[in-house]
């Protein structure tokens, strides 16, 4: 739900590799239904695999501030999709 500005600061602090979304209005968390579901006014800990076809692939959504999958589980998921997506480039060559 940061702004631009503060979003880019984020990303400047952490030394982040990829892009973060700002999300200022809340759009797109209550898109995925993350918004306030732990009572506290901002997005529940989650983690979303959209794949090319933007179809959502696999998610994880914690029950408490604390609850996030680990780097491990998402990178085994980001793998098993990337390997998917290998073998159907193969199978249409």
């Amino acid at each position: 739900m940061d702004n631009v500005a503060e979003t880019a600061a984020m990303a400047a602090l952490t030394q982040t590799r990829y892009k973060l979304l700002s999300d200022p209005d809340a759009t797109v968390i209550k898109g995925y239904g993350v918004y306030d579901l732990l009572g506290d006014g901002v997005a529940a800990p989650s983690v979303f695999i959209v794949g090319p076809n933007m179809k959502l692939e696999w998610s994880y959504v914690g029950k408490d501030v604390g609850d996030r999958p680990s780097v491990a589980d998402i990178l085994i998921h980001l793998e098993q999709r990337l390997a998917t997506t290998k073998l159907r480039l193969h199978l249409l060559q």
